[in-house]
């Protein structure tokens, strides 16, 4: 495989600054620090107020920044983040080392086709474009990283979209090519800016979209596993959306409990239709653990230092599930938090019930049975469910239960002395009646012989 002089001195350019910039990205704390050190800054990106169209040179840059924010670190990203500008940028001055939020509607997208040099170089065949009108009516195009995989390509769309990118240009950007067979071409209206981004999020006109939820975050979502990497996102963002709602308005969207059958079939693939809907679980809790957050940027995330997860049995139709029959199926669900006084543990039987959001189909191993044959561990999958809160019913204390046994014994022995009263007078009166009978039945004059 050969490479041109530009793509050898492109990739060259890129180790150097990997190499050298390894102690310094840990020490870089702010933005303009940080695009300083991978030679990144205002004053490298001059090559954007060039007056020469959009060419290969300025896409190179582009994805090389692109590449640099995604390896950034974690926490360093996040408050950048927090710090974003919110007010619309116009004008040179928008060409800042500062991050932008915006929001708005995605009325376009398509991926960019990149050069055959450039593709080998940044390990992708394309990047996708995205067009974001903001409410002021301002046209924004998005160079991302990652884009939802559920809005069509080359066509318009009308989206809920917001995005936190880097600006780096307010001249024209790149004209995603070739379009499709049908003829459909990018929007003819220049941009007003153009950004690169991490990711553009999605928060459709749902229940958890209007909590925040980036819809997007579940492309990566894995069913019939347990919780592995490409999970974390969403997982987390839906606990910090949750926790943005009140229990009353989540209660009210999910409704009373219903059928988990379609749930816990994997051959319905329910959750490829209703990923993220409400629902409501409404069982009995056989297991509360509490699952402590390690990581300080999902604490702030999420704003909190744990979460519960709890296993709820609910009653369903006869089931056989691994040669088992079962009238009920464990449901794994994870709140935010646990009403007081509520047991916890390993081995607890408590009746709950909680409003959440379906994520995934999860997988989890079954416990191995003392004397069983040796086979392959069997491993049983599950709705998970992501809520603010459990509702917890307990069962009466036994006072109380005394108590109430008392007071119905007392209107037993009530209603069965007030019917041996009835069952007393009644016989007297029958009596009565009956004696009376006898005398008119008895002939008014006796005739001895």
């Amino acid at each position: 495989m050969t490479y041109s002089t530009r793509t050898l001195l492109f990739a060259g350019a890129m180790f150097l600054s990997a190499a050298a910039g390894i102690a310094a990205d840990r020490t870089a704390d702010t933005l303009p620090g940080y695009l300083e050190t991978w030679k990144l800054d205002l004053a490298a990106r001059g090559i954007f107020k060039e007056p020469s169209a959009w060419n290969d040179d300025k896409l190179q840059f582009a994805l090389r920044l692109l590449t640099r924010l995604g390896l950034a670190p974690a926490d360093a990203f996040a408050a950048w983040s927090a710090a974003a500008a919110t007010e619309e940028p116009g004008g040179a001055e928008a060409l800042s080392d500062q991050l932008v939020r915006i929001e708005g509607r995605a009325v376009f997208i398509a991926p960019l086709t990149l050069p055959t040099e450039i593709a080998e170089i940044a390990e992708r065949k394309a990047v996708d474009v995205v067009r974001i009108k903001t409410a002021a009516g301002m046209l924004v195009d998005v160079l991302a990283d990652a884009t939802p995989k559920d809005w069509p390509r080359w066509q318009p769309i009308d989206e809920s979209a917001s995005v936190v990118g880097f600006p780096l240009s307010t001249a024209p950007g790149p004209q995603p090519a070739p379009p499709p067979a049908n003829g459909t071409v990018w929007p003819a209206a220049p941009a007003a800016l153009l950004l690169t981004a991490k990711r553009v999020a999605w928060q459709p006109t749902k229940p958890l979209g209007e909590l925040g939820m980036d819809y997007g975050l579940f492309d990566t979502v894995a069913d019939g596993q347990k919780l592995v990497a490409g999970d974390t996102e969403a997982f987390y963002g839906m606990l910090a959306a949750v926790g943005r709602g009140t229990q009353e308005s989540i209660e009210a969207v999910a409704g009373p409990s219903a059928d988990v059958v379609p749930m816990i079939d994997p051959g319905q693939g329910w959750f490829k239709k209703h990923r993220g809907d409400p629902v409501t679980i409404d069982g009995t809790a056989r297991r509360a653990t509490r699952i402590a957050i390690d990581d300080p940027l999902r604490r702030r995330e999420i704003g909190a230092d744990h979460y519960w997860e709890l296993f709820i049995f609910v009653p369903t139709s006869l089931l056989k599930i691994n040669d088992r029959l079962q009238e009920s199926y464990p449901i794994v669900c994870c709140v935010r938090k646990l009403p007081d006084g509520m047991p916890t543990g390993q081995t607890i039987n408590e009746r709950v019930r909680v409003s959440g959001f379906a994520l995934k189909r999860y997988a989890y191993p079954l416990p191995r049975v003392k004397g069983a044959a040796e086979k392959e561990d069997e491993r049983q999958e599950t709705p998970l469910v992501i809520g603010k809160q459990a509702v917890w019913v307990p069962e009466p204390s036994n006072a109380a239960a005394t108590s109430l046994l008392g007071w119905i014994f007392a209107g037993l022995a009530s209603v069965i002395g007030l019917l041996l009263l009835f069952g007393v007078w009644r016989f007297n009166r029958d009596t009565r009646r009956n004696e009376k009978r006898q005398r008119e039945s008895l002939p008014d004059k006796l005739e001895l012989p």
